[in-house]
């Protein structure tokens, strides 16, 4: 070799390493029958399947060879196919990539795909932060969501970030729990997920995708395209905020350029609502080929609906879906062991119900351990004889807090069964918090062994209240309250016994 050639090359590869790049590797994309992961006779080569490393996206050819670079520290991924589907771990995760430890080993990479029947209706279990610390939340995540979804299957199961409360220890059996529902698990990353104090960006996610897989991807199922994202961005040691890296924007461009024609919508899933992202325009805009744009986060330990507008098109829909843990498994413990935990706006604990397809979709919620139907909690005032301390909480209204409602939400009361009156949307603290909070500080749950809950001062997005009519008759009356939402699709209705002294 030339003295002026080993130059060149050496120059080259320096080039390489200060772009964080690696050379080019290649691999193929094939229907394994026999399912014993290696290519084969009988195999079938795919065209047209979707490889990024993160930022770049590369489709197979007829042959179904991709070729792609690598990029430092990011995984290697396939963009799930409909119809088909990686194989699976034994905690029901898809095996669709490769960690970047394995790019350096060979250069050659192949993924194996099964047939996968899937309808083009599908029902995905939403389940915001399930903030895991130690064995004991594990426990109550089996009973409030792993038994349930056990006996009542969705088509996918869909964690929307805080899988932990900074113990990445824990991913193992919460992935061990979840997967014995037997249901494909798409994970999202959150910030209580993060490896803090990395000198890389890219190393903020390392124990999470050695546990799952890459912390963006997209996948198609049925007749409905999903993408999940990453917007937890660690600005130091400890502290983050919410935004989307150019990498993982650049991928997003270019997963939204490539489905635009074949899809009307798109489903996002994040952690950190888009009103806590600094970049959310960006993103936004990048959402323009599609009319119909759901976003499901997390994060708050609340939930409500949201909307970001538009030119000449739908405005984007978001969901901030609560918490399995309602708050932070605070409180005192049910007879079952389980923290009361309740919302920071009332919410019981509980999780979502999306049901989709390409061109609409339906979302209700439901509470852990209670029946679909119940969609509310109504207030009513009680003057008590016995304990008396809890006559402070008694106001002149009946208040009405619709779990899954917003805004848009027309609720209303009727005392007698036949005349119905308009409840007043209302931004305050839930009634139901309030009496939580003053049984605490009364030293109700002395003894037991709980993480208090502080003063609650979040108003929530969606409760209603009507001022009782001091013209109603004195005695026992049986209250119903009525919800309807053409743009949520809601429509709930329960009942609450009042007694007027």
């Amino acid at each position: 070799m030339s003295r002026s050639r080993f130059l060149f090359g050496l120059l080259v590869l320096i080039v390489q390493v200060a772009l964080g790049q690696l050379p080019k590797i290649s691999g193929r994309v094939y229907h394994d029958k026999n399912q014993n992961g290696i290519y084969d006779s009988g195999d079938k080569a795919l065209k047209g399947i979707l490889v990024s490393n993160g930022k770049d996206v590369v489709a197979t050819n007829t042959k179904g060879i991709y070729k792609t670079k690598t990029l430092e520290n990011n995984p290697l991924f396939i963009i799930k196919p409909k119809g088909y589907v990686s194989p699976r771990t034994p905690q029901n995760n898809l095996k669709f990539y490769y960690l970047f430890q394995e790019l350096t080993n060979k250069k050659s990479f192949d993924f194996p795909l099964y047939i996968n029947k899937e309808k083009d209706k599908v029902k995905i279990a939403l389940l915001g932060d399930p903030q895991s610390d130690v064995i004991d939340d594990i426990h109550h995540v089996n009973k409030l969501v792993t038994e349930e979804l056990g006996k009542n299957k969705p088509d996918l199961i869909i964690p929307l970030g805080d899988l932990s409360f900074d113990n990445l220890n824990i991913f193992k059996p919460l992935s061990e729990s979840l997967g014995l529902v037997g249901v494909p698990v798409f994970y999202v990353i959150g910030n209580h997920d993060l490896n803090f104090g990395e000198q890389e960006l890219s190393n903020r996610d390392k124990t999470f995708e050695a546990s799952f897989g890459p912390s963006y991807y997209a996948f198609e199922y049925g007749n409905n395209l999903f993408l999940v994202l990453n917007n937890n961005f660690p600005i130091n040691n400890r502290e983050y905020i919410g935004k989307f890296d150019e990498d993982q924007l650049t991928f997003v461009s270019h997963i939204t350029k490539k489905f635009a024609t074949k899809y009307n919508s798109i489903k996002v899933f994040a952690h950190i609502p888009l009103e806590y992202t600094s970049n959310k325009k960006e993103f936004i805009s990048l959402m323009n080929p599609f009319d119909k744009v759901l976003i499901a986060a997390g994060h708050t330990h609340t939930q409500y609906h949201s909307y970001f507008q538009r030119n000449q098109k739908p405005a984007v829909h978001q969901l901030v879906g609560g918490a399995v843990c309602g708050a932070w498994w605070q409180g005192a413990h049910d007879i079952h062991g389980v923290p009361f935990a309740m919302m920071y706006d009332g919410t019981p604990k509980g999780y979502w119900f999306l049901e989709t397809e390409d061109k609409d979709y339906h979302l209700s919620y439901k509470v852990s351990g209670a029946p679909i139907e119940k969609q509310m909690y109504i207030w009513v005032p009680e003057n008590k004889e016995w304990d008396t301390e809890m006559n402070i909480l008694n106001e002149p209204y009946v208040y009405a807090n619709v779990f899954a409602g917003g805004e848009s939400t027309k609720v209303e009361v009727s005392f007698d069964g036949t005349t119905w009156q308009s409840m007043e949307y209302y931004q305050g603290v839930a009634p139901e918090l309030k009496r939580f909070y003053l049984l605490q500080e009364l030293g109700r749950y002395k003894g037991q062994k709980l993480s208090k809950m502080p003063k609650p001062t979040t108003k929530s997005k969606h409760l209603w209240r009507l001022k009782i009519s001091e013209n109603l008759s004195k005695g026992m009356h049986l209250i119903r309250v009525r919800v309807k939402d053409d743009l949520l699709k809601l429509q709930a209705e329960d009942v609450r016994v009042f007694y007027k002294q």
